[in-house]
């Protein structure tokens, strides 16, 4: 299931400033209203407070798993068996 980003989502950091809809000039006329929209009925409509991203909830899950692993040993390990 999908749908539209909302200004007041959770984002992993490294996505701060993305672009998070086309411009204007990138969307033939007969599209603009979508925008319009977005910007009037969808974005400001954000979700409910407090509600957290679960994808983004399972960052560091496990990590306690891996310490100490390092993840080119455990690779080439895995790999000695293929032929």
């Amino acid at each position: 299931m999908r749908r539209l980003f909302r200004p007041d989502d959770t984002y992993h950091p490294d996505r701060a400033g993305s672009k998070t809809t086309p411009t204007r000039e990138d969307l033939p006329a007969e599209y603009h209203y979508l925008l319009d929209w977005y910007a009037s009925e969808y974005a400001r409509s954000g979700a409910p407070e407090g509600r957290a991203d679960p994808i983004l909830k399972l960052r560091g899950l496990g990590k306690n798993i891996w310490a100490g692993e390092n993840p080119d040993v455990y690779v080439r390990h895995l790999r000695e068996g293929w032929g």
